[in-house]
């Protein structure tokens, strides 16, 4: 029982980053993704243990404060409050751990409202490729005409927009919603 909670709860972590754990780079992600979201860290070795993408699964080794910090990542209280929850990913009605925003299935020109707090609001426009251009910013940093690369959004975190350039200018990496996550509507 105890590993088929293990295995949800990387099911269900891959699942509100929007990505599989593959390679190094995709827990270094995972990693500022959860220091990001929850203030607390992890470090890459730990995560690439408990993936089983260094060695082998360490569920029967994997440390409480471990779970519990990737149980705060996906939106439960802690590790015991994860176990005694039905953590199905998906049900008859469609529920899912967080809304996601895939680039690649979006047609080039959709546009995108991003809202985050205090009260900030823009519209970006997606340009293909995972490219995205910023159309309208009310109460932002971000001005019309940067552009950034994006592969997906995911609402309820923080968004990193990787490679934002202005006016030709060095790319720099931008986040929105740092504390309570960014939420979006398609156009």
């Amino acid at each position: 029982m105890e590993t088929d909670k293990h295995e949800e709860l990387r099911q269900m972590t891959e699942r509100v980053l929007g990505m599989e754990m593959k390679t190094p780079k995709d827990f270094e992600l995972l990693a500022g993704e959860i220091f990001q979201k929850t203030r607390k860290q992890l470090s890459v070795s730990t995560l690439k243990r408990f993936w089983g993408y260094v060695g082998h699964r360490e569920e029967e080794k994997a440390r409480l404060s471990t779970l519990d910090i990737l149980s705060e990542f996906i939106g439960y209280q802690n590790w015991t409050t994860f176990c005694q929850t039905d953590t199905q990913m998906t049900d008859d009605s469609g529920t899912t751990a967080s809304r996601f925003l895939f680039a690649k299935e979006q047609n080039v020109g959709a546009h995108i409202l991003l809202r985050w707090q205090p009260n900030r609001q823009v519209t970006i426009r997606y340009e293909g490729e995972d490219l995205f251009t910023v159309v309208e910013s009310i109460n932002s940093k971000l001005r019309p005409g940067d552009t950034f690369r994006c592969s997906h959004i995911v609402e309820g975190l923080p968004l990193t927009m990787m490679g934002l350039v202005r006016n030709g200018g060095f790319p720099v990496n931008y986040v929105c919603g740092r504390e309570k996550g960014v939420t979006f509507s398609i156009r």
